[in-house]
């Protein structure tokens, strides 16, 4: 009496809800290790804070820089969606170009001088290719000054996808950019804010 008993115990099986559960748990496990690797993963922009670059500028005129330096990785395939700065006041506004690496007559390659709109703009590297220079991007920030003062970009927003998957988001930048404006321009961006600004 007792073996038939424990041999109808073995022989149940778990309920379905059970099983739901455990797929369920094991999914949003899934889930919550590949957005922590994505959180981790800055590509296609650079960890780390960015070099400084400083300029003078003449009120009402243009100056630009490239502030984003992006390496892709061999086969990789980035359609850039928009992109937008992080530091500027809201009432400045900078455009941001995508500026392929052009040929230089010593064998080296310009980022900043060539330069195209970024939205909708497409990096493909081949397969195979090691990170060579000829398939490096720059993303470049124009700003028109409008009043006597100090501004600073320190970031860039960046929407992409990498081949065909879903639209993703990353934040950084290759330089953190300070304009220094005035009428004269400043001589350096070292001259204290009430001498020059």
């Amino acid at each position: 009496m007792m073996d038939a008993t424990l041999s109808r115990r073995t022989e149940m099986r778990p309920r379905w809800s059970w099983v739901v559960a455990a797929i369920a748990v094991a999914l949003a496990a899934v889930i919550v290790v590949v957005a922590l690797t994505q959180a981790r993963d800055p590509y296609p922009l650079q960890d780390g804070g960015g070099s400084l670059v400083t300029g003078p500028a003449l009120i009402g005129q243009p100056t630009r820089t490239v502030v984003v330096f992006m390496q892709p990785r061999a086969g990789d395939r980035i359609e850039l969606l928009g992109a937008e700065q992080i530091g500027f006041p809201p009432d400045t506004k900078p455009t941001l170009y995508l500026s392929r690496a052009i040929p230089q007559a010593d064998g080296s390659w310009l980022t900043g001088e060539a330069l195209e709109p970024l939205a909708g703009a497409v990096i493909e590297t081949p397969a195979g290719a090691s990170p060579l220079p000829q398939y490096g991007v720059g993303i470049v920030a124009e700003m028109t000054p409008t009043t006597a003062s100090i501004y600073e970009l320190t970031g860039v927003r960046l929407r992409f996808r990498i081949n065909g998957g879903v639209e993703q988001v990353r934040e950084g930048t290759s330089v953190i950019w300070t304009v220094c404006a005035g009428d004269p321009a400043p001589a350096s961006c070292e001259t204290p804010p009430d001498e020059g600004y």
